[in-house]
């Protein structure tokens, strides 16, 4: 079981080994007696039935372990009724309530693929890829995006079974079919037995710079492994808040750790500086999971002093650096926290690298246990050394089997070695402290929202008159990353920056929204193949960050 871990990284820097340029952490004792981690978490929430796991901060619900392991096994027994076997996808798309964890658990138990979907500016282009690459048999989804999803499974021809959250939906109501089930059917219930650990037990999409979103498909051993790697930064006991849904990396494992470590987890929907101080304050919140642009946003209203936030004890920050002074001005006013930056991807699962009590000054920390790091040239593959810059490969027993259906991509990503190639720029020093300095990739992150920049100049490359366009993130202190457009045009054509943001703003979700403006070139720079050059263009970008 998961609560056997008794480490605590945030005390210890993991002991660390550096040869021929390859930095390995020691591991821990791993140790997974049943191979469905479903089975591993239904069995902890019944013998803790009166526990409280889940309370809704919009309505004040409690939730027990037991009516959570309840309306898991119902809708574990549905879906199996509805056909869907071991290795079927089953797709979740929704914000963070009650029931959201309901059909993830329910699919590990019975071997399915959960498949959580971007819920944020979900559109026809997006439903239509994510359900033609993993064809789900069923979808839980909230009402508003229930047309969408009925239309283009219609257009598709595609027998998909639709239930909706909520009390109105033209398709299947969730609460009918956990109302529905015969006792009998519960009493009688087994989760299915897996083979082996390596299973797939969960889907979750990724975007890069170009093309559309692609899905890293985890195991049950990969899940295991990533939720007994929280438990090292702190164990059970918990009261836990992280505002990201199931669509982020994050979501999945702090919604699946406070059931391992039976932790008390305070559900809410949307960030503001002052829902945050106001829920510590009267949930008496001990941890807290929080993207930079959210912890600088709280950093800057001035309300941290007008509330009691002493029960605070960890502060994760993830998603982007995090400034050294911000986190110092962080830590100084939540004297009792530990305010620690972690970086992770969805391709490795979970947490890579993180900072302990005694981490270096502008680093990210060092290597998570389990892990294995290096730093290569990304043109010749050299291994570099100590203080040389270039691009950050790790290994993890825990890392992603591939991405879905989709070879290609995943040999571009993991080597025949085994080494997954981040696409980040960083290099460490002699102690092994990881420093992080850009992304080699291009995504850019609003406020925790992946936009493409590949999507958003095909929306431009529309406009008439524009020959050439390359759209780049601009750091910024509350929002992570403002996409910013460079456009090149025909010099017959007249475009104002304004029209360009007006077409974006009106045909793309809001994270793609050119916050960081348009400039209008002359000359678009490129590189040497004829490529965009985007290093040229992010320098450029430089000039119209934003003063905090």
């Amino acid at each position: 079981m998961f609560s056997s871990v008794e480490i605590n990284v945030l005390d210890q820097l993991p002991k660390l080994t550096m040869k021929n340029g390859i930095i390995k952490a020691e591991t821990y004792p791993y140790r997974q007696d049943e191979n469905n981690i479903g089975k591993i978490l239904l069995t902890g929430m019944r013998k803790n039935p009166k526990l409280v796991n889940q309370i809704d901060a919009a309505t004040g619900k409690e939730d027990t372990f037991g009516e959570i392991a309840d309306r898991t096994v119902k809708c574990a027994v549905w879906l199996v009724s509805q056909g869907v076997k071991p290795g079927d996808v089953v797709a979740i798309c929704t914000h963070n309530h009650i029931d959201t964890v309901v059909p993830v658990v329910a699919c590990l138990c019975i071997g399915a693929i959960f498949n959580p979907w971007w819920d944020h500016g979900l559109n026809r282009d997006t439903a239509k890829h994510f359900m033609a690459l993993t064809t789900p048999k069923v979808i839980f989804i909230n009402e508003d995006f229930i047309d969408i999803v009925s239309e283009v499974a219609h257009d598709l021809n595609m027998r998909l079974k639709i239930v909706g959250f909520g009390g109105n939906s033209k398709f299947e109501c969730f609460d009918d079919i956990i109302r529905k089930c015969k006792p009998k059917d519960v009493e009688s219930f087994q989760c299915t037995e897996l083979s082996t650990n390596e299973k797939p037990a969960y889907i979750e999409y990724t975007s890069g710079s170009t093309g559309l979103p692609k899905g890293a498909l985890h195991s049950h051993k990969s899940l295991f492994g990533n939720v007994m790697n929280v438990g090292t930064f702190g164990g059970c006991n918990n009261v836990v808040l992280c505002y990201s849904n199931l669509c982020w990396i994050t979501g999945v494992l702090c919604t699946l750790s406070s059931i391992a470590y039976f932790q008390k987890r305070i559900i809410a929907a949307i960030f503001t500086p002052q829902s945050l101080c106001e829920l510590v304050e009267k949930y008496k919140i001990t941890w807290i999971l929080t993207g930079t642009s959210a912890a600088n946003r709280l950093l800057k209203s001035g309300l941290m002093g007008k509330y009691d936030l002493s029960s605070l004890k960890s502060v994760w920050i993830g998603g982007a650096v995090f400034k050294q002074e911000a986190q110092d001005a962080l830590q100084a006013a939540l004297p009792g926290a530990y305010v620690i930056q972690l970086y992770g991807t969805t391709e490795t699962g979970g947490v890579s690298i993180h900072q302990t009590r005694k981490a270096k000054p502008n680093s990210v920390g060092t290597l998570a246990r389990c892990f294995e790091m290096k730093i290569i040239d990304p043109d010749s593959d050299k291994v570099l050394s100590a203080n040389e810059k270039g691009e950050l490969c790790v290994k993890s027993p825990f890392m992603m089997t591939e991405y879905y259906k989709d070879p290609e991509k995943t040999r571009e990503l993991i080597k025949a070695d085994g080494w997954l190639h981040t696409g980040d720029q960083a290099y460490y020093d002699s102690d092994g402290a990881v420093y992080i300095i850009d992304r080699l990739k291009e995504l850019i992150k609003w406020r925790g929202h992946h936009a493409s920049p590949s999507v958003i100049e095909q929306m431009i490359m529309t406009y008439p008159g524009v020959t050439e366009a390359g759209v780049v993130g601009v750091p910024d202190w509350e929002d992570d990353e403002r996409p910013i457009a460079f456009v090149a045009k025909s010099p017959e054509a007249t475009i104002s920056e304004n029209d360009i943001k007006k077409m974006v703003q009106d045909n793309l979700p809001e994270q793609m929204w050119l916050r960081g403006g348009v400039r209008i070139l002359d000359q678009m720079p490129h590189t040497a193949s004829g490529k965009i050059a985007r290093t040229v263009l992010k320098e450029m970008a430089k000039e119209f960050i934003r003063n905090s």
